[in-house]
């Protein structure tokens, strides 16, 4: 009777942690739809038009930076869903902005309400799984980032086509506001329940009268920096990431301006990325696990070197039409993405275990350093594209996926021994 209660719990978790992170997306995907109109409408130049990027990813990435050690202390619950509240309020009014500042100044605040909601997520949903299930249950968990990017085009295209780009923040919002009301009331850890995850270091710690609520180790920025791998994987997670966001936001743009293609069409074509991205995000653990024996880094940087070579591809393929550029940006998703979930999970979460339980602040620091990346990849993508024009977006893309490659490997080869990549994913405190 228990095993079943703990397994109705741990689904009943999964599945809210993966529909309530997944539908942060559901509040990102509008920007990247509604370029063309916002900047008809507010008369935004393409220069200034990086600055919607930033204004959303900045504030994510300097709360991730700073304050990765408030999950620990606030509890993943809580601060899940208070983040995800936060961003669905700040989202509801941006319909109404008729002026380019009150917009970025929503935005900020959305982003700032997201940036403690991976670390969250991922800190949540390893207490509820086995040491030995954590890299495939994280392997499946990563997918809910690429369904939810690929469900926020599709709504975001749709009410768009319906209601104009003013329509498309409410609904978003109200989706994700409710799973932020059902986090904060239903996802609670195993021990508040009542229950214990067989298989677990930390379940053995118990046995032996071990407190579950001792507090991690707080480390500052500069201490996480410090330690051994974080310098290269937060570069290699810095570029990854600027990849991801600039194909993410720009992605439908270039398709309308360097491609020819009709709006919606652009805005459904551009999904083959994220579609991608949930295949290779899937099927990382397995990856990892058989073919590269458990070395996620080794993985990670061949994988994002695939990425790079997968865009210069559909660089010289462009000639062969829509069928063609959907099967090289999945392929490039899939081999993106994938890394993406493997830095930002597992390898921070080993690096914090390492150092003493402080696994949400690395894993915030390293997702937040990625997260520079996207804050610079949208006035970079501007400006390169207001003097170079829209075909230089790919070349740029290729670059930072070929400096990630050699990042992840550097990392890889500072591993002191294979078995340190195969550690358990996270240890609560």
């Amino acid at each position: 009777m228990e095993l079943s209660k703990l397994t109705v719990w741990q689904g009943i978790v999964f599945t809210l942690l993966w529909a309530a992170y997944g539908s942060s997306y559901l509040l990102r995907k509008p920007l990247g739809v509604i370029k063309h109109d916002l900047q008809i409408s507010m008369n935004i130049s393409n220069a200034h038009l990086g600055w919607l990027d930033t204004a959303l990813l900045l504030p994510y990435a300097g709360v991730s930076l700073a304050l990765g050690s408030i999950g620990d202390r606030l509890g993943p619950r809580r601060t899940l869903g208070m983040g995800l509240l936060v961003a669905a309020a700040a989202t509801v009014p941006m319909g109404s902005c008729y002026s380019l500042l009150p917009f970025l100044v929503l935005l900020a605040i959305s982003g700032a309400g997201q940036a403690l909601c991976w670390p969250a997520a991922c800190t949540l949903l390893a207490r509820w799984v086995s040491d030995k299930a954590r890299n495939s249950a994280f392997g499946v968990f990563g997918t809910c980032c690429f369904v939810g990017g690929v469900g926020g085009t599709a709504l975001s295209v749709t009410l768009l086509a319906q209601e104009g780009w003013r329509g498309v923040f409410i609904t978003p919002a109200i989706i994700v506001g409710t799973l932020a009301i059902l986090v904060l009331f239903l996802a609670f850890e195993p021990h508040e329940r009542g229950l214990m995850i067989p298989g677990r270091v930390f379940e053995s710690q118990q046995t032996k009268k071990v407190e579950p609520t001792q507090p991690a180790q707080v480390l500052s920025m500069i201490q996480v920096f410090r330690l051994p791998q974080v310098k290269e994987v937060s570069l290699a997670m810095f570029c990854v990431k600027a990849v991801r966001y600039a194909l993410l936001f720009w992605l439908p743009l270039y398709l309308l301006r360097s491609l020819d293609y009709a709006q919606t069409q652009a805005g459904l074509a551009s999904t083959s990325f994220e579609i991608g991205g949930v295949v290779g995000s899937g099927l990382v653990g397995f990856i990892v696990d058989r073919i590269f024996q458990g070395r996620a880094l080794l993985g990670c940087s061949v994988c994002i070197f695939g990425s790079g070579l997968a865009l210069i591809i559909f660089t010289a393929t462009s000639f062969l039409g829509p069928p063609a550029h959907v099967l090289m940006l999945g392929l490039a998703g899939a081999l993106n993405c994938g890394p993406d979930v493997v830095l930002a999970g597992s390898v921070a979460a080993g690096i914090g275990e390492r150092a003493g339980g402080a696994a949400s602040a690395v894993t915030g620091f390293i997702n937040g350093m990625g997260s520079l990346g996207t804050v610079l990849e949208g006035p970079l993508v501007a400006f390169a594209s207001a003097h170079f024009g829209w075909g230089v977006l790919v070349p740029l893309m290729v670059g930072f996926s070929l400096i990630g490659a050699a990042a992840s490997l550097r990392a890889h080869r500072l591993t002191r021994s294979p078995a340190e990549e195969q550690l358990p994913l996270v240890q609560p405190p």
